[in-house]
């Protein structure tokens, strides 16, 4: 095994125990999407990743798109998050600095992360009174949510 992929076997491992405790001890899905993503982009490296679900509106998703593309970045990977009854729950896009495919470990990594949100999506999908969080509320490529004001510069 190449040292490169020892590490990161052993980083994934870190930041998959760390996500599976978030999930287990009831973290705001909100958070603990983002934390997945974070650590995605650090180990992927000069990438931007986001959920987005089902119930995104259309005009939504294409502005993400458009903003991505309007600030210089790529579509790296787009992949589905399936329950385990293959039921879409929503996607796992990334988008990265310079066009490129992911390599055999981003892969890996990728799956990994998707996983990680599946079970997360559908173990907060069981508990009561659970809501899908709002646009507003989810990581969007630097749009502010409506809580913040816009930053002025």
């Amino acid at each position: 095994m190449h040292p490169q992929e020892s590490e990161t076997i052993q980083t994934l491992q870190f930041s998959e125990g760390h996500m599976l405790e978030l999930i287990s001890t009831g973290a705001a899905l909100r958070d603990v999407l983002d934390k997945i993503c974070t650590a995605l982009d650090v180990q992927v490296g000069n990438a931007m990743s986001l959920v987005l679900f089902l119930d995104d509106d259309e005009h939504f998703t294409h502005t993400i798109a458009q903003y991505a593309a309007k600030c210089g970045l790529s579509l790296f990977s787009c992949t589905a998050i399936l329950s385990l009854s293959d039921e879409l729950l929503g996607t796992f896009e990334i988008y990265s600095c310079f066009p490129r495919g992911p390599t055999r470990n981003e892969n890996m990594l990728i799956e990994r992360a998707t996983y990680l949100a599946t079970v997360a999506i559908q173990l907060y999908d069981r508990a009561p009174d659970s809501e899908i969080p709002s646009l507003s509320c989810r990581r969007t490529l630097g749009r502010n949510s409506p809580e913040e004001p816009p930053s002025e510069n």
